[in-house]
């Protein structure tokens, strides 16, 4: 961070109170989302952090925004990660007159990662059931760990549980999956040390170009109140269609009739597959078909890695709370309860603000925050 007592910091003291009052006025539209609940006061550092984001293929009118409110004024440099940093660099150095610090986008995820695990309370959670009985909790699990119940997770059925920040030195090892177009799967082992063992391409990129195939949908806040009064029970075949619902066969199997068994599958026999479908029924079933595989990889590498906490963040999950109930479950019930499904506050978030930090070189030592030599 710059140091704003300095007199000679005075025109970014002026750029740092327009962005700011920039960033409080700002409302959601069409071309943005502002996380204003999201924004927090960072006291090691002396300043206020807001998130703001951009599907990437508006990228002109988020040049736009900027251009407009003189946001390019006075910085002539900025911390960027991921594809974008690489593909627009030149743009926004021509017409913004802003240089992009590319920073790796791994390394940029776990600082951020870290970052806000350390500073901001309440910043982990994830979701249990509710006490009512052992026999509701296990067939709760049971549906939500095959993606089963026609209803799905619903908020009457698991309640979300703040996790405590874990001490600095015992936090690792863990898994982090991160949910993006695709999915990267990391072992972290600490600070600057991690391994991408694992991903897949079924992630929130097949699930949105899936959705806008399927639906009429414009925007991905939208695809979620579709899949929120959605019943999968229409799209997918269920155990019960194959066996029926009260079969011995069952009993043998130890199977609820209302578990899925194919995704989709059961527009395999109807002549027309789209009679008596809604847009929110597709949206459901999708969503329950990406979810579920990425809760099978991340499971299978925890279990592979030794991993009891297995983190989840990316922009898949934003506003998803379907997602992140249904994972919470997955995980508890494949692992009989030694492993746990965690969220963050501000997933989605952490690539950009790790490549802020790595590009002021801050970075979190002996339970404070240390900045060396900052870039120009």
């Amino acid at each position: 961070m710059l140091d704003l007592s300095a007199p000679h910091d005075q025109q970014t003291a002026e750029a740092l109170d327009r962005f700011y009052d920039f960033a409080r006025r700002l409302d959601t539209h069409q071309d943005s989302i502002s996380d204003i609940k999201l924004s927090f006061y960072c006291r090691e550092l002396g300043g206020e952090f807001h998130f703001i984001s951009f599907e990437t293929r508006k990228m002109k009118n988020a040049m736009d925004l900027i251009r407009v409110n003189n946001l390019h004024m006075n910085i002539k440099n900025m911390g960027a990660t991921g594809g974008g940093a690489h593909k627009f660099a030149d743009v926004w150095e021509k017409e913004l007159g802003i240089g992009m610090f590319k920073q790796d986008e791994l390394d940029s995820l776990v600082a951020g990662m870290q970052f806000a695990l350390s500073t901001v309370v309440g910043e982990c959670y994830t979701f249990r059931p509710k006490q009512d009985s052992t026999t509701e909790q296990t067939t709760e699990k049971a549906e939500s760990a095959n993606a089963s119940s026609h209803t799905g997770s619903g908020p009457n059925e698991s309640e979300q549980e703040s996790r405590d920040s874990i001490s600095y030195s015992s936090a690792y090892p863990y898994m982090l999956v991160t949910i993006g177009t695709g999915v990267s799967v990391l072992r972290v082992d600490g600070p600057r040390q991690h391994e991408r063992v694992s991903g897949s391409t079924i992630g929130g990129g097949t699930f949105w170009g899936l959705m806008r195939l399927l639906t009429d949908v414009e925007s991905f806040h939208d695809s979620m109140k579709l899949a929120e009064k959605g019943d999968l029970s229409k799209v997918d075949m269920m155990v019960g269609d194959i066996y029926g619902d009260n079969s011995e066969a069952l009993e043998k199997l130890g199977l609820a009739a209302n578990i899925v068994a194919s995704s989709f599958g059961k527009l395999v026999s109807k002549d027309d597959p789209s009679k008596g479908l809604t847009q929110e029924d597709l949206a459901r079933a999708l969503l329950s078909l990406v979810t579920n595989n990425i809760g099978q990889v991340a499971y299978l590498n925890a279990k592979l890695h030794n991993t009891p906490r297995i983190y989840f963040v990316g922009s898949f999950l934003r506003e998803n709370m379907i997602s992140q109930r249904r994972l919470s479950y997955a995980i508890d019930y494949w692992s009989k309860g030694e492993m746990e499904a965690l969220f963050l506050e501000h997933e989605g978030y952490f690539g950009a603000l790790g490549a802020f930090l790595m590009s002021q070189n801050i970075e979190k030592r002996n339970g404070g925050f240390y900045q060396w030599e900052t870039n120009p």
